[in-house]
Order: structure tokens, then C-alpha cells, then sequence
């Protein structure tokens, strides 16, 4: 069992005919990360069968719940989108580190999700959930959706989209 971690186990009734495929596909790859991280999955890179990664995946669905899952995924994924912009703060870096003390086993679980979702797939509802992100503290934008970089005497105070609550706004102008 993954140390630091209070776990109880809550089986959710699943309808007849439910695979551990079906399970696996409905979670975002945030969300089988967290799973994974969550299970009895060893620390160390190494192969493993596709059938025992999704065992790992519902194993950890079980233990935390569906809803703890997702949002310790929706947080971590709010982290990762912070730290890709140089933006994590101290009190939010602590939360994370809080959350997920182990940072090998955390990329391994990433790896994993991440070959999980290139062979099962993901199901629509689930990718329509993937980008789900939070800030677990006070995001850099302050809930404004924009940060201010620099200030420039000719064209005033510049600022960048916050990489967590611009997501929209962002995709929307890659796309044009």
C-alpha cells in the first residue's frame, strides 16, 4: 500500500457486465495517475502487462473513491500546468508535495497512465473531463485569469493567461 497515505477501501458497485476496461476508460489520464500512485504498483520503471496496470488502476479507484480520485487529479494536473509556466508557489508546491511525497513514484504513475491511454483509450466522457484543473491554495492569477510579467512604460502592465483558468481561452487561440 502506497505509504503516507490514509486509504479505505470503497468498492462501488459496479453494473453486470463492467469490465476493468470500461473502468479504466472512463478515468482521464490525471485520474488513472492518481489511481495508480494510490495502488500497490511497484516504484520502479519497469514493464508491466497491460492488464496489471488496470488492475493497479482499479485497485486505487477503490481505495481512494471515485471523487477523492478526481480531485487529487484535478489538483495535480492544476500543478503540473503551474510548473510548466514557471508559476508554482511555495504554499501550492508544499500542498503537492503533501499530496504526493514520493516524486519518482508519482512520475512513474504518470508514465504508466500515459501508456494506459495510448492502448485502452479513454471514453468521451472522460475526455471531455481531461483537462479539469485546479489550484489546491491561491493561484498566481488570483482568480482573474491573468498574471501580471512585467510592467513597460510604453504599453503599461503585461500579463499572461494563467495556464489553469485561461485553459478555454488558451486552446481557442491555438486553434485560430
Amino acid at each position: 500500500m502506497m505509504p503516507e497515505t490514509a486509504t479505505t477501501t470503497r468498492i462501488a458497485p459496479q453494473p453486470m457486465g463492467v469490465t476493468t476496461l470500461d473502468v479504466v476508460m472512463g478515468l482521464t489520464g490525471s485520474e488513472r495517475a492518481v489511481a495508480l500512485y494510490a495502488s500497490d504498483m511497484p516504484s520502479g520503471r519497469r514493464r508491466h502487462t497491460s492488464e496489471q496496470v488496470r488492475a493497479w488502476i482499479v485497485q486505487g479507484v477503490d481505495r481512494l473513491g471515485a471523487e477523492e480520485i478526481r480531485r487529487r487529479a484535478e489538483f495535480q494536473y492544476g500543478h503540473r500546468l503551474l510548473d510548466m509556466s514557471g508559476l508554482v508557489t511555495p504554499q501550492i508546491q508544499q500542498r503537492h508535495e503533501q499530496r504526493f511525497p514520493k516524486t519518482g513514484r508519482l512520475r512513474v504513475a504518470e508514465q504508466q497512465s500515459s501508456n494506459s491511454i495510448c492502448g485502452d483509450g479513454m471514453s468521451e466522457e472522460a475526455r471531455l473531463r481531461n483537462t479539469a484543473a485546479e489550484v489546491d491554495g491561491e493561484c498566481p492569477c488570483r482568480g482573474t485569469r491573468g498574471i501580471p510579467v512585467f510592467y513597460d512604460e510604453n504599453c503599461g502592465s503585461v500579463q499572461m493567461m494563467c495556464p489553469v483558468h485561461a485553459q478555454t481561452t488558451i486552446r481557442q487561440m491555438a486553434r485560430a
